[in-house]
């Protein structure tokens, strides 16, 4: 069974793209450059059948990632809980989980990730690359 709308959405969503339409892609009124984006609409539509279960998977453990990061949140406010102790680098792991499977995702369509995606970018320090 192909892909659904609702897949495609998601899909689309966790490599980053913007969910528009072309005449709504502007932001502050200069144009989102969405060249890529043919690319990702045509693998959705010629996925094979047999990594249908595999792309599937991708979306749902992107899904999953997120929903983790949503209730993360409420533990922001707290550094210990009586014993216990806050690891404050929770959220960020995640957030290099999520990348780490976005890209997954990706290599899975064999597509490039959204290059103008805030959420998916990696921070430049210097030469280097910190994920």
């Amino acid at each position: 069974m192909p892909l659904s709308d609702t897949e495609k959405v998601r899909i689309r969503y966790h490599l980053g793209y913007p969910n528009v339409t072309a005449i709504a892609s502007l932001n502050a009124g200069i144009p989102i450059p969405l060249q890529t984006l043919f690319l990702v609409e045509n693998a959705m539509d010629r996925v094979i059948d047999e990594a249908l279960p595999i792309v599937r998977t991708h979306i749902q453990t992107l899904d999953n990632i997120e929903c983790q990061l949503v209730e993360g949140q409420r533990n922001l406010a707290v550094n210990r809980l009586g014993d216990m102790e806050i690891r404050r680098e929770h959220l960020d792991q995640l957030e290099g989980e999520y990348r780490r499977w976005a890209n997954r995702l990706a290599d899975t369509l064999g597509v490039p990730l959204y290059p103008y995606s805030s959420k998916l970018k990696s921070t430049r320090v210097g030469n280097m690359t910190v994920r």
